[in-house]
């Protein structure tokens, strides 16, 4: 067999049952070490998956204004889903089933692994053990651990792209029934979080080039209307609502191209990861590989995509004498493709999860096509470097889990039923408004979307309509202390902050911090 061909042929049972078992035991283990690792506590949790879940699920998207400030506009289902295990279960059983859900994704990898990896790696005896370990260094990365048990979503995202992945590789000829059900799952999860799209589009571009049949191009266009269909049957809803709310269907992105009187007066696009000169553009995983920061805000260490960049190179050098197996070269095609449309969009490390994922086989591929041969004993070595070298970041958690997921302590005021809390600046502490009865208003005046220092806009109009429609008390919730951008935005709006306020603490409350509800007055007129 070519060294370089792919091992598993049509009609191979990839999964035994012990392969199941062995998985699934795998699978528990990551869910107790979501346990282990404690309650997540990040700062988009408490911006806006609490509140974004929260709101759509009791059907407050209407009610309150930008209180979760630009991520308020995020597609709620993902959100939805965390928000209701969260409220539901024990802080240690919500852990225990996302970690579980987060680590199912190395079942598709074990798939693709055993689809791909060549016979020169292993023989039939050995098959499920190199797999089983390739798969297992590809769920261990820096995004994968670092966000275990938590709501950040990206190795939640990844579990319907690789299963895309792995329905595309299953067989050498694409039948119509797996490249629209791929295009199905790649769609539906780049509805539901947009940071997908790079490895939609490179399923959908690979599509043609594993049919043999001479409908390639109508099996591509297929893909691309499922692909289409699916992300509508978790997208559309949302942006036929922000369409009718705010009169565009990606508010408050592109406001100027829909022309909506809510057009944010300032560029929403986060440059802060994306390459700055040629080197960068040309090396970005070298790059980052002793820069970490360029590409995240939190420190880690990992070389999986590092090394998956320059395996990618070795994969689809042309000059090679060894034949590359065709879906082994689709696959990196894909990749590839995946980067390079993620690298000038995004630029944020993890959201490449499903290409960390897959980078320890395409690593090793390329170590095969390099030497044509590789011992089981160094295939395995390599793996264990991979893992044993890797560290998450941070993205904050509690140290002990609490009865209660959430817990928040709001002051007995009498005439906060009814009132209007206003948030005027960037903290997270939309998830604050979870505590509050639910007859309260919440809008923002300020924040990483609107206000001070930003010119005003439809936005800071429409937060200024809400306000002087409000019947109720008006009173802010701010950190402590106060700072002048917090007052400039009070006084655009032609208010007061007033002096008594009011402790509001929570157990996802940051040590350290705290967040005061003050009573706000109106500016008298200008006579």
């Amino acid at each position: 067999m070519n060294p370089v061909a792919s091992s598993e042929t049509s009609g191979t049972r990839v999964f035994s049952p012990t392969t199941i078992v062995t998985l699934t035991i795998i699978v528990l283990a990551f869910g107790a070490y979501a346990v282990f690792l404690g309650e997540s506590n990040c700062w988009d949790l408490r911006n806006y998956h609490l509140y974004d879940g929260w709101a759509f699920w009791t059907g407050r998207e209407s009610m309150d204004f930008a209180a979760a400030q630009l991520q308020t506009y995020f597609n709620p289902l993902l959100a939805t889903v965390t928000y209701l295990i969260f409220v539901h279960t024990s802080p240690w059983v919500s852990a225990f089933i996302l970690g579980v859900i987060q680590g199912a994704n190395i079942f598709p990898l074990y798939a693709i692994s055993r689809r791909l990896l060549p016979a020169s790696v292993h023989h039939k005896h050995t098959a499920s053990r190199i797999a089983l370990a390739v798969a297992f260094a590809g769920v261990t990365g820096a995004t994968a651990l670092g966000e275990l048990g938590s709501s950040m979503g990206d190795n939640l995202i990844s579990l319907p792209v690789l299963c895309a992945f792995s329905l595309i590789l299953r067989d050498a000829n694409l039948n119509w029934c797996r490249a629209i059900c791929a295009g199905m799952l790649v769609g539906a999860a780049t509805g539901i979080k947009l940071t997908a799209a790079p490895f939609a589009l490179g399923i959908v571009m690979i599509v043609p080039l594993l049919d043999d049949k001479g409908s390639a191009w109508r099996v591509a266009l297929a893909t691309l209307a499922a692909s289409a269909l699916g992300f509508a049957a978790t997208d559309g809803f949302w942006m036929i609502r922000l369409w009718q709310e705010y009169g565009n269907p990606l508010h408050p992105m592109f406001g100027s191209v829909f022309h909506s009187a809510y057009a944010p007066p300032l560029s929403l696009r986060d440059t802060r990861y994306l390459p700055h000169d040629l080197l960068e553009w040309m090396f970005y995983p070298l790059v980052w590989s002793v820069s970490p920061h360029k590409v995240s805000e939190m420190w880690f260490r990992d070389l999986r995509i590092p090394l998956a960049f320059l395996a990618l190179s070795v994969l689809l050098w042309p000059g090679s004498r060894q034949k590359l197996a065709r879906p082994i070269r689709v696959a990196a095609i894909a990749l590839l493709i995946a980067y390079l449309a993620w690298l000038p969009v995004f630029g944020t490390y993890r959201y490449l999860a499903p290409l960390e994922m897959l980078a320890p086989l395409m690593a090793l591929l390329a170590i095969t096509r390099l030497f044509g041969h590789v011992q089981r004993a160094f295939a395995f070595a390599f793996l264990a470097f991979l893992v044993i070298t890797t560290r998450p970041p941070h993205w904050g958690r509690l140290r002990h889990f609490a009865p209660e997921f959430l817990t928040i302590s709001v002051p007995d005021i009498p005439d906060i039923d009814g009132a209007t809390v206003i948030f005027a600046e960037d903290e997270p502490l939309a998830y604050l408004a979870l505590g509050f009865p639910p007859t309260v208003t919440f809008v923002r005046i300020a924040g990483n979307l609107m206000g001070p220092p930003y010119p005003p806009s439809g936005l800071d109009a429409a937060a200024e309509r809400r306000i002087a429609e409000a019947k109720g008390s008006l009173y802010a919730l701010v950190a402590k202390p106060v700072t002048a951008r917090t007052l400039a935005a009070f006084a655009r709006q032609r208010l007061v902050l007033g002096d008594v306020c009011y402790r509001v603490s929570s157990n996802l409350m940051p040590k350290g911090n705290k967040a005061l509800l003050c009573n706000v007055q109106r500016a008298p007129a200008k006579s």
